[in-house]
């Protein structure tokens, strides 16, 4: 199961199988991440990714710090970017920088980090987000598969798209609240059936914008927003088709 909170606008996604949980960002405010793991029951963490250290990824890190076990970080460049690291750190949690080429076997699944590459994009921000990719280990009628995107800009899209070959995937967590920042190649590519897009209500960057909106539609995405449905869960439905709740 995939479940995106409703952080207002920032990014935290939190996956289940086989009773490990897996948490992609936090948000920005401690208080809306506290409410939607409780919501889910989720009270213990095997795996966190925190895809950037941009506030409204990583902001409720304190949240997460005492409940995680292994946290996945990008390039860790700033200050403040060491002392979250090592607050998590100081939590128990063993923290580790990775870059593409980084996976994991999870239960049925395989992770996979495929950006940033450990020889460009290092500055940190949008495009040295960590995006992750999640797929079953061995052909599964009833398991899904996804791609997580972070912040990651058009041109980092483009690189991307050239390096891998995702073939069709059943969701995507499409990039940077679904801001004009974006490489419909990569999209069509992906060809998933469900973009999920973290934004909040009201807010002044216009997110989701038209263009987002638009390349989902021409890729044959269905946009499930954040800011419209409250928490929204992702799980195998019957014949291969997805099951999707939403919290409105």
């Amino acid at each position: 199961v995939i479940a995106q909170c409703d952080v207002g606008q920032g990014d935290a996604l939190l996956i289940r199988s086989e009773e490990k949980t897996l948490l992609i960002d936090t948000g920005k405010y401690p208080e809306k991440l506290r409410a939607c793991m409780s919501f889910l029951g989720v009270t213990h963490l095997d795996l966190a990714v925190i895809t950037h250290f941009d506030g409204d990824h990583v902001g409720a890190w304190p949240v997460i710090a005492d409940r995680v076990d292994h946290v996945w970080v990008g390039p860790v460049v700033q200050p403040d970017h060491r002392d979250i690291v090592r607050g998590l750190e100081s939590a128990g949690a063993v923290v580790n920088e990775v870059s593409a080429g980084s996976s994991l076997q999870w239960g049925g699944y395989q992770l996979r980090v495929v950006w940033p590459l450990s020889d460009s994009f290092a500055d940190p921000g949008n495009d040295s987000s960590v995006v992750v990719v999640v797929e079953p280990r061995a052909p599964c009628t009833y398991c899904l598969s996804a791609v997580f995107l972070g912040d990651l800009g058009e041109e980092p899209q483009r690189i991307l798209l050239a390096r891998e070959d995702f073939g069709s995937l059943d969701v995507v967590k499409v990039s940077h609240h679904g801001s004009r920042d974006q490489f419909e190649g990569l999209y069509q590519e992906i060809d998933a059936t469900v973009g999920l897009i973290g934004v909040g209500e009201d807010n002044t960057y216009g997110h989701p914008t038209r263009r987002a909106l638009d390349i989902l539609a021409s890729a044959g995405t269905m946009a499930l927003r954040s800011d419209e449905r409250g928490i929204i869960t992702v799980s195998p439905g019957m014949n291969g088709q997805l099951a999707i709740w939403s919290q409105r």
